[in-house]
């Protein structure tokens, strides 16, 4: 039995910052992955997604143009072959920097049993401590299980080398909008349903007003309040009813109604690990379980479900295993969505702030006066900045817009340092870019706007 400082169980998002962290404080480390390094989000999500938007952007944005001549399209197997070859790099990357810092790395199922990790294949390990990063898999719906043909998660939707004309997308979160997007500039014809009231039903009412007429604009159909009742599969394609009556037949249908935890079957039981009621894993600040020896990071810590949490998390966890004094306490954690327009959101939203007991202030800029989205012909987002009224402290920061994504680091360290209206619009941002739409937002917020009538 091969013996280790720390087993990381996990080599996703949560896990390989873990081992590289423990190895960098000297602990002989080991890392047990079932499928291909990266986790998640290098081989199904958020890496594999955003290569598919890349070139599907660039084409949709060249093809407005009216002084762009000749047709232009891409193929569609090569394209996602393409996507394939990036992930790949990505993994592999990962695997020859962990076994730089001396990190051995077990491609097993791993399952806890009195202090060892028992491998499906190889020897069992013996940790001195443990890092649970098993990460969550895609959740299913009853008569909408994914056979990777006709019905689709996030995972097998990879493995499409045919473009789809017709497709259903059952779920209208962060998943469900950037594909209905990226389908609908493919050209094909799109459904979305969604069970809740609204599209991104759980961010601010703001971002689902303008998705929803962004995607209505692409052609998508949506419809909320709306379930899948039944299910016809076919030969090569689908029918679906909904509760509302409506009929639709798709070449393809893309769940994406949420996660689960990847929990069951560890043995987690084994080894004092407690769970909460959806399987998630319990810790505290210093990512430590209810078993002193074990902790755990990423996605299994429970939500948000988010890579960059996941890298946090990894590292306190690595840090206090090898005891050292460490905490995940971040006042802050950005949430991105890469649709058209891109969405930001940082801190709390007005609701959450009067909540908390904030006298809260806010203002809400249009995107169109900033000269780089009109550039950009993206013009109809905005800036929202929510604030506390006496201190001028930034609350929350909420964007819709091109490029928003790569402003979601200033806005977490406004934030976290505690920034107030002045210091964000007595930084000068460079121009012409979108940032300059954070500074002129709370140039508005204080009254002293310079591209904008304020009465």
């Amino acid at each position: 039995m091969e013996k280790y400082d720390l087993v990381v169980i996990g080599g996703g998002p949560g896990g390989y910052p873990a081992a590289i962290r423990a190895s960098q404080l000297g602990l002989r480390v080991a890392l047990v992955e079932e499928r291909r390094l990266g986790g998640e989000c290098t081989n199904y999500g958020c890496i594999p997604s955003k290569s598919m938007l890349k070139p599907v952007n660039a084409l949709y944005d060249l093809s407005k143009m009216a002084f762009v001549r000749g047709k232009l399209e891409l193929d569609f197997g090569e394209y996602m072959s393409w996507v394939d070859s990036i992930k790949t790099r990505i993994s592999e990357s990962l695997e020859s920097l962990l076994k730089r810092y001396d990190v051995d790395i077990f491609e097993s199922r791993a399952r806890l049993s009195d202090g060892a990790v028992e491998l499906n294949s190889g020897p069992s390990l013996r940790a001195g401590k443990l890092v649970i990063a098993t990460g969550t898999e895609p959740a299913s719906l009853q008569g909408l299980e994914a056979d990777g043909t006709v019905v689709h998660d996030n995972r097998t939707i990879f493995n499409l080398r045919r473009k789809p004309s017709r497709v259903l997308i059952v779920g209208a979160g962060y998943i469900g909008v950037e594909f209905a997007g990226l389908f609908a500039k493919l050209g094909a014809e799109v459904h979305v349903v969604e069970a809740l009231e609204r599209v991104l039903p759980t961010m601010d009412e703001d971002f689902s007003k303008l998705i929803s007429r962004r995607l209505s604009r692409l052609g998508v159909k949506i419809y909320t309040s709306t379930y899948v009742k039944e299910v016809e599969r076919r030969e090569g394609y689908l029918r679906a009813g909904l509760t509302s009556g409506v009929s639709i037949e798709a070449d393809i249908a893309l769940v994406a109604v949420g996660r689960k935890p990847s929990s069951v079957g560890l043995g987690l039981e084994k080894v004092g690990v407690r769970t909460d009621g959806k399987g998630y894993v319990v810790v505290d600040e210093t990512m430590r379980t209810s078993n002193p020896e074990v902790f755990a990071a990423g996605d299994i810590a429970g939500p948000p479900l988010l890579a960059h949490k996941a890298y946090v998390q990894g590292i306190v966890a690595a840090e206090n295993a090898a005891g050292l004094k460490s905490f995940y306490e971040p006042k802050v954690v950005p949430s991105v969505i890469f649709s058209d327009p891109e969405i930001l959101s940082v801190g709390l939203t007005e609701a959450e702030a009067k909540k908390a007991g904030y006298d809260v202030g806010v203002t809400k800029l249009p995107i169109g006066g900033v000269a780089r989205a009109l550039i950009e012909d993206s013009i109809d987002g905005f800036v929202k900045l929510v604030y506390e009224n006496s201190s001028k402290a930034i609350l929350g920061i909420h964007m819709a817009g091109p490029h928003a994504s790569e402003l979601a680091g200033e806005a977490s360290l406004a934030i976290e340092m505690g920034a107030t209206l002045e210091d964000l619009a007595l930084t000068i941002h460079p121009h012409p870019t979108v940032s300059e739409a954070l500074q002129e937002a709370a140039e508005l917020a204080l009254g002293k706007p310079k591209h904008y009538y304020k009465k």
